[in-house]
C-alpha cells in the first residue's frame, strides 16, 4: 500500500520510516504505524494518509502524489501499473528531476 507523508519531515514510529511524499509499506506495517500514538495524531491531522493503490486515485490526485514522491523505487512501481498518459508523464518528469538533482 502507499502511504503519503504530507509533512516536511521524516516520520518514525513502530519501526516504520516514512520519508516526505509517497512510501510503499505493507498492510502489517501500516497497522503497527497507525496504532502508535504519535502516528495516530499525524493521521488525524492529515499529515499522513494511506492510499489503497496508486491506480485507484483520480488522475489529478495521482499526478499530485507523483510530484510529491522522492523515492525512485516507488516512482518506478507507480509506472509499472499506470496506463494514463498524463500520470505517466508526471512520473517521468519527477524521475528526471530527481536524476538531475543527483548529478
Amino acid at each position: 500500500m502507499i502511504v503519503q507523508n504530507k509533512g516536511n519531515f521524516v516520520r518514525h514510529a513502530a519501526g516504520v520510516t516514512l520519508i516526505p511524499g509517497a512510501n510503499e509499506i505493507t498492510e502489517e506495517q501500516w497497522e503497527a504505524y497507525r496504532a502508535h500514538p504519535l502516528a495516530s495524531a499525524l493521521i488525524k491531522k492529515g499529515e499522513v494518509e494511506a492510499k489503497e493503490t496508486f491506480g485507484s486515485l483520480s488522475a489529478a490526485d495521482a499526478i499530485d502524489l507523483a510530484k510529491d514522491t522522492f523515492d525512485m523505487e516507488v516512482l518506478e512501481q507507480m509506472k509499472l501499473h499506470e496506463k494514463r498518459t498524463t500520470v505517466l508523464k508526471a512520473i517521468d518528469e519527477q524521475i528526471s528531476e530527481l536524476q538531475q538533482e543527483g548529478e
